[in-house]
């Protein structure tokens, strides 16, 4: 799942709604992604597009600008992990649903963005995750974006081994040998995304972003035996912008 903010406003939704406080966005979409980390099987789940953009600060009054550094929250929600009877990893403890949740600090100018995202992990894992980026800006009309750049990502020892581990007991159950991958370098890939303004209101938003797993995850026996080092994703959304006035 993902959280995106209004932080970076085009000239068009920023003309219609100048005479407000505050922008908020509200929108929803879905997403084609791995059923699991290190899974080749997709599944299609919903995200959330949530953000806050503040034309004038709460706190002076002034003006707000569209670069600069920027704080949001971050949100990620992983599926559970369950083998039925039949498949190859069938005997591996079931991984509950997990929530992350976490900030995201990024610095954003005309041309580009760069930024690092944390968060912790609750229910099915309590790791912690780290994802670095950075985007270049390409603006080929004033209704239409497209960000583009790499991505890396690393994780603490307790989320590697939730998702990539072999425990004494799942060997057994399964036959593979054990596996303790740590924590450290998850992977490295390349993200994106395209907006397109329908209007000053509304506008689409469509997401694409690769990651191939580095060798701790890929070196797993759930990788090797039914798995997959790379790892996709496609996720396409709308929203809708509601002008806020907080006097």
């Amino acid at each position: 799942a993902l959280l995106v903010s209004a932080s970076s406003l085009p000239a068009v939704a920023q003309s219609a709604t100048s005479s407000y406080d505050a922008i908020l966005t509200l929108g929803a979409g879905a997403r084609f992604q791995p059923e699991f980390d290190g899974s080749k099987n997709y599944v299609l789940s919903p995200f959330p597009i949530v953000g806050l953009k503040f034309l004038r600060s709460p706190f002076t009054g002034a003006p707000t600008s569209d670069t600069g550094f920027g704080v949001r929250p971050a949100v990620r929600v992983l599926q559970k992990r369950d083998f039925k009877a039949g498949d190859p990893l069938f005997g591996m403890a079931k991984v509950d649903t997990a929530v992350e949740l976490g900030i995201e600090v990024d610095y954003t100018d005309t041309w580009f963005r760069v930024f690092a995202e944390a968060r912790q992990g609750f229910g099915g894992h309590r790791g912690q995750i780290l994802d670095l980026g950075a985007d270049g800006i390409w603006r080929p009309t004033k209704q239409l974006k497209v960000a583009v750049g790499p991505r890396l990502s690393f994780a603490s020892a307790k989320y590697m081994d939730t998702y990539f581990g072999v425990s004494a007991a799942d060997s057994v159950a399964t036959g593979l040998p054990t596996y303790r991958p740590g924590g450290g370098f998850r992977g490295a890939g390349l993200g994106g995304t395209v907006t397109w303004d329908v209007d000053a209101n509304w506008f689409i938003r469509a997401d694409a972003g690769w990651t191939r797993l580095s060798s701790k995850a890929a070196d797993s026996p759930i990788v090797r035996t039914d798995g997959s080092r790379d790892q996709f994703t496609v996720g396409l959304g709308a929203a809708y912008r509601l002008g806020v006035d907080l006097h």
